[in-house]
């Protein structure tokens, strides 16, 4: 085991203990009393994780990650008579990932909370960084908090029994990573190809500590998500049009805002034709379908998007692979480069 650490002016240190014990939450509690926030799907692949413990089960789907689900989940810490000496623990995917931290940020004015990511998606980044929320209506995040948790237990076997769908969910995200400067998680995805699609533990291990770091890396420099940190934001926007519109699982859908990118980066005239095609090939090789499609429902959502400001969308585009910038476009712009 080793442990990786990062700090903001807003909160502590946060520790990030890489081990492979599924366990080792239990003593980071250090003696506090504790409550486990958890999915049905989790409890049923891992039910000794869950032993004499008060658990909280949701549903981990996309349609659930509201303020009803909140309310839920409040009442029920209300029942376990929880207060400011306990910590909250999320075991799951990015959806539970998100709602615990938002829970944990309002819950008595805020308590502590950690976290156990169980999907690549969340070993790579919904857990890590401090973003918390849910969705309003159609709108994707809509509600929100930045509130880092005190430890995540980051262990990378979880990514062996995900369904094929969820890794490649994740697996986009960490695309996304090589794309705006992880050189070496590029290269792991060039050269090592066919370990990676096989989940070769040793070969993921290693792009998931790869891809950490570059997160915390960049998290450190911009906590409040005002400047650098929004390069993150990078097959996003679209991305986010496509999930919450046509029910793409996130990371899939982030592949396609990925594509969407590189089209408007490169008719922009931005991004040179050579490392666009090199993109393009990237995302196909490794399976994906990277077509798509806006319609009124997509553009409809891009308008209500968090990043936009007055009428111009905070976007991030490529001039290079690993050569992220930040552009404001309007939605016109975005529906003829996208054409």
């Amino acid at each position: 085991m080793h442990t990786l650490e990062y700090s903001t002016e807003k909160k502590s240190t946060t520790s990030i203990f890489v081990s492979h014990d599924k366990q080792y939450f239990r003593e980071l509690a250090c003696g506090r009393k504790f409550v486990v926030i958890s999915s049905e799907n989790i409890l049923k692949s891992y039910p000794e994780i869950f032993q004499d413990i008060n658990l909280i089960t949701i549903d981990d789907i996309e349609s659930h990650k509201n303020l009803a689900t909140i309310e839920d989940i409040i009442g029920k810490l209300a029942g376990f008579g929880v207060d400011r000496s306990f910590i909250l623990i999320g075991i799951g995917g990015g959806i539970v990932c998100d709602i615990t931290g938002f829970v944990a940020h309002i819950y008595m004015r805020g308590i502590r909370f950690g976290l156990v990511p169980t999907t690549l998606l969340a070993l790579t980044d919904a857990a890590i960084g401090g973003k918390n929320g849910v969705n309003f209506g159609c709108n994707k995040n809509m509600i929100g908090s930045f509130d880092n948790p005190d430890f995540i237990v980051a262990d990378s076997n979880f990514v062996q029994t995900l369904s094929e769908e969820q890794y490649m969910s994740g697996l986009g995200e960490v695309i996304k990573y090589a794309l705006i400067g992880n050189g070496e998680i590029l290269r792991i995805l060039t050269d090592d190809k066919d370990k990676v699609l096989a989940r070769d533990g040793a070969t993921m291990q290693k792009v998931i500590g790869d891809a950490i770091r570059t997160k915390i890396e960049i998290v450190k420099q911009d906590p409040d998500d005002k400047g650098i940190r929004q390069i993150l934001n990078f097959g996003h926007t679209i991305g986010h049009s496509i999930e919450i519109t046509e029910g793409i699982p996130h990371g899939i859908a982030v592949v396609k805002g990925i594509n969407a990118a590189i089209d408007i980066s490169f008719k922009a005239g931005i991004l040179p034709e050579k490392e666009a095609q090199f993109i393009k090939q990237l995302l196909i090789d490794f399976g994906y379908d990277i077509s798509y499609h806006l319609g009124k429902k997509q553009f409809e959502a891009l308008a209500n998007d968090k990043k936009k400001e007055n009428s111009h969308i905070r976007f991030v585009l490529l001039e290079g692979i690993g050569k992220p910038i930040i552009k404001n476009l309007t939605i016109d712009e975005i529906a003829r480069l996208t054409e």
